[in-house]
């Protein structure tokens, strides 16, 4: 029985995280702080005397990267378990646990100076995961599909097409969500549509639909388009490919590779694919968009693009050479969207975004360099940022977090003011809005 990895993203009760606070000195790495974590079932009652499986998401604020820790552990009668989080002040960190098919995890937490206790609550959803076994490989490998980022579909600006990121057990998991959004693995024509797509999803590998399952040799796609591009590995006919290699994986050095139904070493190169649909609602689309990788929200019908830099000035000069502005945030369903594409996974340098939310023309009169009022707001806890020296009057700028998406208010000087080198940008109007929801 395959996993439907959609339905890990449905009815999710997300653990509520306590933090518990000392003053003193600073987290030491010989004097690691714990975590106490509690269990409790999709009704709240405890999770007792049980086994289960662990994973902690260990992210860097400032780019280098980050790891994951596996482990197993046992609640006791009132659904506790302890943890040592060998962990310091500059990580955010995350908590899943795994219990018969049933997942938890909690939002983003980090450590204060002097903090030797996590409390955590986590609480299991009611939609089990179908799966015949559970072997503590495939349960690790579950787990980090569900920390994942939401997944989304973004519009090619050069072909209308719809393309959506999933993660996927294996390529046969991959072909069944894509049959169930009535889509299919995706086909790249050429090198401008291969370009898009590592531009948009910056994956690290991920399943393609070319495949010769039906004659041997004989490659086609999917979509049942002919194959009128490729870009198999160099050195290697067709990329390798044996009888048993019947599918293609696009990754090391974005070449492609063929690959077996059930290869699945190393599994985390393996648990990305990239569909593709023709028949999303947006049919036209001005043609305004200057050269890069723009993508397109098919709700709005704006174009959105994540943009180096070195720090918020550059960020809006960049924005106003594109005739656009530092992204505005008007709703959940666009937050949600922007962090489905531009959140971090796993294997992923972290990101820090400049958004377009300042104060700096009336203190604590929050409004959007394109001028419109907030009307959404997506603030983070104050625990969940690191200290700062500053006051309120000198955070004047706004900085979304790659992990959740929340924002954080920050003045120069802030960690997050120094280390903040990406930008997303917005353009509205690239659609003609008035075909949206046209047949």
């Amino acid at each position: 029985m395959y996993l439907q990895c959609p339905n890990l993203k449905l009815g999710i009760l997300v653990g509520i995280v306590v933090f518990s606070f000392a003053v003193g000195t600073k987290v030491q790495a010989d004097n690691y702080p714990q975590i106490r974590a509690r269990v409790v079932h999709a009704d709240g009652t405890p999770l007792a005397n049980a086994d289960v499986y662990t994973m902690v998401l260990h992210r860097d604020f400032d780019a280098r990267g980050g790891r994951l820790s596996r482990q197993s552990k046992q609640t006791d009668t009132a659904g506790y378990f302890v943890a040592d989080l060998h962990g310091d002040e500059h990580k955010f960190y995350m908590l899943g646990v795994a219990y018969q098919g049933y997942l938890a995890k909690t939002p983003p937490f980090i450590l204060h100076a002097g903090q030797p206790e996590v409390h955590l609550l986590l609480t299991l959803n009611d939609n089990r995961v179908p799966l015949d076994r559970w072997e503590p490989d495939q349960v690790f490998r579950i787990l980090e599909i569900f920390f994942e980022p939401p997944t989304v579909w973004v519009v090619n600006p050069t072909n209308g097409h719809g393309y959506k990121r999933i993660y996927c057990l294996d390529i046969m998991d991959a072909m069944t969500q894509a049959a169930a959004e009535n889509a299919y693995l995706v086909s790249m024509n050429n090198k401008a549509e291969e370009t898009w797509i590592l531009g948009v999803f910056d994956p690290d590998s991920f399943w393609i639909g070319l495949n010769d399952v039906e004659e041997e040799g004989q490659w086609v796609w999917a979509s049942g388009e002919p194959v009128t591009y490729t870009n198999w590995r160099p050195h290697q006919k067709e990329g390798g490919n044996t009888e048993e290699k019947d599918y293609v994986i696009s990754g090391w050095g974005d070449e492609w590779e063929a690959v077996a139904a059930g290869d699945r070493q190393p599994h985390y190169f393996h648990n990305e694919a990239i569909i593709e649909k023709v028949d999303l609602p947006v049919k036209q689309m001005w043609n305004s968009l200057e050269q890069g990788v723009w993508a397109i929200n098919p709700e709005n019908g704006h174009a959105y693009i994540k943009m180096p830099c070195e720090n918020l000035d550059e960020a809006k000069d960049r924005a106003a050479a594109q005739g656009a502005h530092l992204v505005t945030i008007n709703d959940k369903a666009e937050q949600d969207w922007l962090l489905g594409l531009f959140g971090n996974r796993f294997f992923q340098r972290n990101r820090l975004y400049w958004i377009g939310l300042s104060d700096a023309e009336k203190e604590g009169e929050w409004v959007w360099q394109n001028g419109e009022p907030l009307t959404y707001s997506n603030w983070g806890d104050k625990h969940g940022f690191p200290r700062s020296n500053l006051s309120p009057e000198e955070k004047d700028a706004t900085v979304m977090t790659f992990m959740n998406g929340q924002w954080y208010a920050v003045g120069p000087g802030d960690l997050f003011w120094d280390i903040t080198k990406w930008a997303i940008i917005e353009k509205p109007n690239v659609f003609d809005n008035s075909l949206l929801g046209e047949e």
